[in-house]
């Protein structure tokens, strides 16, 4: 016989009752914690899904790296909106493929790149600073290292 067993067997009924009231009330706040923290994933991917619903009739704001945003927050508090992303006409699709598989499409690559190369053209011909321009070129390129090493087909 186990300790464990040992101990249950010689409580008292009283003490059966509290030790079985402190399980529930931690297992109560183990769930409160992950409510809350569930709330605070599903307010995150609200927040990122308005963006880029914003970036639907804005050009100069994506759109898709924003849903890719909330449907990896809403895949840890509600799998039903992250499967409404996924069957959003024209953007779903490559969220989806991004999210399940790791690809962007060879169009998505080329307007991404396209973007990044019109925002290092802006950076050089307006920023003062040399420091800034190179750390912003860095960051730029680093975006399209990443962007272009991403597979274009799902295998």
């Amino acid at each position: 016989m186990t300790q464990e067993n040992t101990r249950f067997q010689t409580m008292t009924g009283d003490a059966a009752t509290r030790e079985a009231v402190e399980q529930t009330a931690g297992k109560s706040a183990e769930e409160a914690d992950r409510s809350r923290v569930a709330w605070a994933w599903t307010g995150a991917g609200y927040g990122f899904f308005v963006i880029g619903l914003v970036g639907l009739v804005l050009p100069v704001l994506p759109t898709t790296i924003f849903w890719i945003a909330a449907a990896a927050c809403f895949a840890k508090s509600c799998p039903a909106m992250q499967r409404r992303i996924f069957a959003w006409p024209v953007v779903g699709p490559a969220v989806e493929d991004f999210l399940l598989h790791g690809v962007i499409q060879a169009k998505s690559k080329r307007a991404a790149l396209l973007g990044m190369t019109l925002a290092a053209t802006i950076l050089v011909l307006l920023s003062s600073s040399l420091l800034i321009s190179m750390a912003g070129l860095g960051l730029i390129l680093l975006g399209a290292l990443y962007v272009l090493t991403r597979p274009s087909t799902v295998t």
